[in-house]
């Protein structure tokens, strides 16, 4: 990656650094992720132990099924579709 490169969340759509971000185990796309509790930041998404295979699992929210906070609210049927 070169200097002119940007990587943006795919969540929100900002900016991130290798450093506040990684990418979603299921749909392979880069999000915002605090990498410590302690730590400033937003999160696109979130991280947890996979039991079966004893190893970190990530996810974005349109993988977990969330809508982002201040996102529109899809139109009804009819409407926008």
């Amino acid at each position: 990656m070169t200097d002119t490169d940007t990587m943006t969340c795919h969540i929100c759509g900002d900016s991130v650094s290798e450093a506040d971000s990684t990418l979603c185990t299921h749909c392979g796309e880069r999000f915002h992720l605090r990498l410590r509790n302690d730590s400033d930041g937003k999160d696109c998404g979130s991280v947890w132990v996979n039991e079966e295979f004893l190893s970190l699992e990530f996810a974005c929210l349109n993988c977990l099924g969330v809508r982002p906070e201040g996102a529109p609210s899809e139109p009804p049927i009819g409407l926008g579709h």
